[in-house]
């Protein structure tokens, strides 16, 4: 009888079993996880879990404990009719349902005190994706135990950028290491706010261990291998795995045990603790950075994905129009119409999903059952199941829409919206009765799936991110962007009393937006004024032209298309307006940004063009005596009054091109129903000859006569001639304020558009 007995009990010991944590007892997802669990919320088009238990059964576990506390009875029923409670299982699923638990501690003292874990076993939250080969980590594990007998735990940690999109915002830990053995001798939650400057750790520490390594690079996979546990039983006011338990056991004096990471280099893993991360993951996976875990390996029974060129997955039953485009990193669930002249760009589109036409959506989460009509626009938001958006609605970044909310007709939806058709109880989400998060962190800031910018962001992010920014749950406490900008102008203040160059700043900059998962549009923002901050009032353009002719390049290291410069342009725009005193520097801000290279011609005129730089907002200089100039002609047309106007204009702005001026002057004489005025053609077909300065911020004075021929049909001649008329009143007012010709060339200029191309007009050295 006693071999038999001992069979029975190595078979017991060889049983894996795992614990996994269905609720996050935190905040972030709120006000979506109100209707549904965490564990259950679509990652492209699959339920959360379902990557856990995945994960768990290419592990080899035989036994998985699931702990829930909110919505048990949709887990319990989900559980039921997925593909694990089938015979052909590879595990066996015990659902526990823990109403009092508040915390980790409290589920896992709950599960010592059933008895069910009798060896080692694998803690795991219920949202984590990984392709980590566990048994590597197991067998370490046991080998460890082997010869430390005090070693409890093993932390799955992954090398990564302190920056890495998959990190959570706020999320940032530092791991004290024994380079030799890689014990855990220290470890530090670090918070986002407020931001943690110094770290205390006690001398014996380097007494006991010659190799210490601190790290900051690794990413915490939230996988643990761990004994029974007793010593949170023990030890009741542990409450959080980390900040309580691990801090506490490696800080004890008592307790004498010990606790190991197991570093990753070459898997995935990453948790969905945000919606920052819920989009940057989504991305990986699309990415097929978690390969074999992808859409297309149809973790799901019912699933039929097929991957596709540009990293597009669709399903079968999927309806599309001739005319709609499908961008890189798309995911299509069976069932969706999408109607014609449909964009989408960045996004996974849910099951049985109605799209209409001349849609446009970029970086959005649009789940089951969602109705889109005609004309609508969708950026880095989520839209949960059985949203409906009327005709003609503008959703932007970092809106979060939840079950069963309409919205619309012709509505536009501001930044960071939140929408949702349940009141909201005293009751919190998945057990989110905690004001801050799993880290101890603040919420985190609200959705911009960049910053998610759900970026910034660019975060997000990076992605309601990094925040951005990322950016990016924004109930209580600073916003990313909050802390992002505070930390931003902090950077700069030390750049300039400190002397640091612009490429030292730039890199800090950069630094930044990436920790915080903000875009560069939310950079700008923050950096521009910080920079006009720096200018003394007392010596107003002196001082605008020493500050801008160093830290104007910082802006252009934060602008890489005109589109940048354009939004450069706008933000100047309001900082000038805010400030009587600043009023005045804008057009030598301007200047001197043009020609640094900074901002080019073309933004310049497409900014002055756009609408958004009108009304009750301070304008170039150039721009207001252009609209100036257009009522004056229309009441005292004259030849001295058309080319005084643009003498004094090129005179005074000469940092730009004269095709420049002659393009805009152009446009201003067109009357209303696009003919030109009369009184302004007679007045150019005056034979005057007039003497005109383009000065270049790198070469000068070029003088050139011009003699405007004639207009006609739309289309101008201009002849730059050589001579200058010194018989002109004209001409003796202008050139006594006129530094010396430098070109003396003919040129001869035609554009039969009415304007003048770069090509056509001089070099200007």
């Amino acid at each position: 009888m006693a071999p038999k007995s001992t069979g029975k009990n190595i078979e017991a010991e060889t049983v894996l079993q795992a614990v996994v944590l269905a609720d996050s007892f935190n905040e972030r997802f709120n006000p979506i996880t109100l209707d549904m669990p965490r564990c259950l919320l679509p990652l492209c088009n699959t339920p959360l879990i379902e990557y856990t238990l995945e994960f768990l059964a290419v592990a080899g576990v035989q036994e998985v404990y699931l702990f829930c506390r909110e919505h048990s009875e949709k887990v319990k029923n989900y559980v039921k009719t997925s593909k694990w409670n089938r015979s052909y299982s590879p595990f066996k699923i015990i659902t526990i349902v823990t109403p009092e638990a508040r915390s980790v501690g409290d589920a896992l003292r709950e599960l010592d005190s059933k008895q069910l874990i009798n060896s080692d076993f694998i803690l795991i939250s219920g949202d984590v994706v990984s392709n980590i080969h566990l048994k590597q980590v197991l067998d370490a594990h046991r080998a460890r135990k082997n010869t430390d007998k005090n070693a409890i735990m093993t932390m799955v940690v992954k090398e990564a950028s302190p920056f890495h999109r998959s990190r959570a915002l706020g999320e940032s830990s530092i791991f004290v290491l024994d380079g030799k053995s890689q014990e855990c001798v220290h470890y530090e939650s670090v918070e986002l706010y407020p931001r943690k400057r110094r770290m205390v750790m006690d001398m014996q520490v380097f007494e006991k261990h010659s190799d210490v390594q601190i790290r900051n690079d690794l990413i915490d996979c939230q996988i643990d291998i761990c004994s029974v546990p007793a010593l949170f039983t023990e030890n009741f006011d542990y409450q959080d795995i980390r900040k309580d338990f691990v801090y506490g056991i490696l800080t004890s004096d008592l307790l004498g045990k010990t606790i190991y990471c197991h570093m990753v280099k070459d898997a995935y893993a990453a948790r969905v603790r945000s919606l920052q991360t819920y989009d940057a993951i989504s991305k990986d996976i699309l990415s097929r950075w978690t390969y074999p875990i992808v859409p297309d390996s149809n973790l799901q029974e019912g699933d039929s994905y097929e991957y596709m060129r540009g990293q597009i997955y669709k399903e079968q039953d999927v309806s599309l129009s001739r005319s709609c485009v499908l961008g890189e990193k798309v995911l299509i669930g069976a069932g969706t119409e999408i109607a014609e002249n449909v964009k989408i760009t960045n996004s996974v589109i849910g099951r049985r999903v109605s799209i209409g036409p001349n849609v446009t959506i970029d970086g959005a989460y649009i789940w089951d059952g969602v109705t889109i009509n005609a004309n609508c626009s969708i950026s880095r938001s989520i839209l949960t199941n059985n949203v409906v958006l009327e005709e003609n609605v503008i959703v932007n970044k970092g809106c979060l829409l939840t079950y069963d909310v309409i919205i619309g007709p012709n509505i536009t939806l501001p930044p960071y919206t939140k929408l949702t058709s349940h009141k909201q109880t005293s009751e919190n989400d998945d057990g989110d009765i905690s004001e801050e998060d799993e880290s101890g962190n603040q919420k985190a800031a609200s959705f911009d799936i960049s910053n998610l910018s759900l970026t910034d962001n660019e975060s997000s992010a990076s992605v309601i991110s990094d925040g951005s920014s990322e950016e990016e749950s924004d109930f209580d406490g600073p916003t990313t962007l909050e802390v992002f900008s505070k930390e931003v102008t902090q950077t700069l203040e030390r750049a300039f009393s400190e002397g640091h160059t612009v490429e030292i700043a730039s890199l800090e900059l950069n630094t930044l937006r990436m920790a915080s998962n903000t875009t560069f549009h939310d950079t700008r923002t923050v950096v521009i004024p910080t920079i006009f901050g720096q200018i003394n009032t007392d010596k107003l353009l002196p001082s605008t032209k020493d500050v801008l002719s160093r830290w104007g390049l910082l802006i252009g290291k934060l602008v890489h298309s005109k589109a940048d410069q354009i939004d450069a342009l706008f933000i100047l725009q309001e900082c000038c307006a805010k400030s009587e005193i600043h009023n005045k520097t804008f057009a030598p801000s301007l200047r001197i940004l043009y020609e640094i290279d900074v901002i080019e011609e073309d933004a310049i005129l497409e900014w002055y063009y756009d609408e958004r730089s009108k009304g009750g907002v301070v304008k170039h200089e150039a721009y207001s005596k252009l609209r100036d100039a257009h009522e004056s002609f229309k009441r005292k047309p004259s030849d001295w009054d058309i080319l005084d106007f643009l003498m004094n204009v090129i005179r005074n702005l000469s940092s730009q091109r004269v095709g420049f001026y002659l393009t805009s002057l152009e446009t201003i004489i067109k009357t209303e129903e696009g003919a030109f005025n009369v009184s302004v053609i007679q007045a150019f077909n005056a034979s005057h000859k007039v003497s005109v300065g383009a000065q270049s911020g790198k070469s000068g004075i070029a003088s050139y006569s011009h003699k405007i021929e004639n207009i006609s049909n739309g289309s101008i001649s201009v002849r730059r001639k050589r001579t200058i008329s010194q018989e002109s009143k004209y001409n003796e007012h202008v050139t006594s304020s006129m530094p010396k010709k430098r070109n003396k060339k003919d040129y001869d200029i035609r554009d039969t558009d009415g304007s003048m191309s770069d090509d056509e007009l001089p070099p200007v050295s």
